[in-house]
């Protein structure tokens, strides 16, 4: 639910003005992202992915791909917003060497406080771990900032485009809002949240690209729908009549 409601922040110039600032923002932030990560946003992960073996333990960071054991703990496991999966994996040859870092929860929830488990290390830090022949991404893993970058066009762009448009037209005619210009800039100013509540439903979807289209999809249509039936619906007039001959007087 919004803090304002959509037909008050139209009702003021200068709450339109705002939300069409906002909505600016929106469509300007995704832009940026696009403009800077399109380009070369996979370098990072197509280095990774055409690494070769190492010959030889490597002394520190090194470009090339080694496997080395480490050992789970502090292992938490959570589901729903904001959920944590993660752990801290200890090397078992320096004991020195720690870090804390996110994993999928289905290799998690199967790990136990001291179990050793395989990471692949590339550039000092291990991308990958395997654990009872399941392979899984750590939180260092170096992903395709391309997907991030549509990932957040996806969430933000449609949402800035409908909340520009409508504000724009009410600046510009200057006449009392609609229910449907309200209803079309809840909307617009609600698609951003399906970003915030789409982990929820996601699950281990996460890195796959065609499973966080389909939920955004879903809740995007939900949300479409729920706007439209707003915009649409006409609250029914009671109208009170009295039957022939019915006197009405006390």
């Amino acid at each position: 639910m919004l803090p304002v409601a959509p037909s008050r922040i139209l009702r003021s110039a200068v709450a339109s003005v705002l939300a069409l600032a906002c909505g600016l923002a929106m469509l300007g932030g995704s832009a940026y992202d696009l403009a800077v990560n399109l380009p070369d946003g996979d370098r990072e992960n197509r280095a990774y992915l055409e690494a070769e073996p190492c010959a030889s333990p490597p002394g520190g960071p090194a470009d090339c791909l080694w496997e080395q054991e480490f050992t789970a703990s502090d292992i938490v496991t959570e589901r729903g917003r904001g959920a944590r999966n993660e752990l801290t994996l200890t090397a078992v040859d320096d004991p020195r060497f720690q870090t804390r870092t996110h994993a999928p929860r289905s290799i998690l929830r199967r790990l136990e406080e001291g179990q050793k488990v395989t990471g692949t290390v590339w550039r000092g830090l291990p991308r990958e771990i395997t654990a009872g022949g399941d392979p899984g991404r750590t939180g260092h893993y170096p992903v395709d900032q391309r997907r991030n970058s549509l990932f957040l066009a996806l969430v933000l762009a449609p949402g800035g485009l409908v909340v520009t448009a409508v504000c724009a037209l009410r600046l510009v005619r200057r006449r009392a809002p609609t229910r449907p210009m309200a209803a079309a800039l809840g909307l617009g100013l609600a698609l951003p949240v399906a970003g915030l509540i789409m982990p929820m439903f996601l699950g281990d979807l996460q890195d796959r690209w065609w499973g966080v289209l389909l939920v955004w999809s879903v809740l995007a249509v939900l949300m479409t729908l729920t706007a439209w039936v707003y915009a649409t619906y006409t609250p029914p007039e009671w109208v009170e009549e009295s039957a022939p001959g019915t006197d009405l007087r006390d």
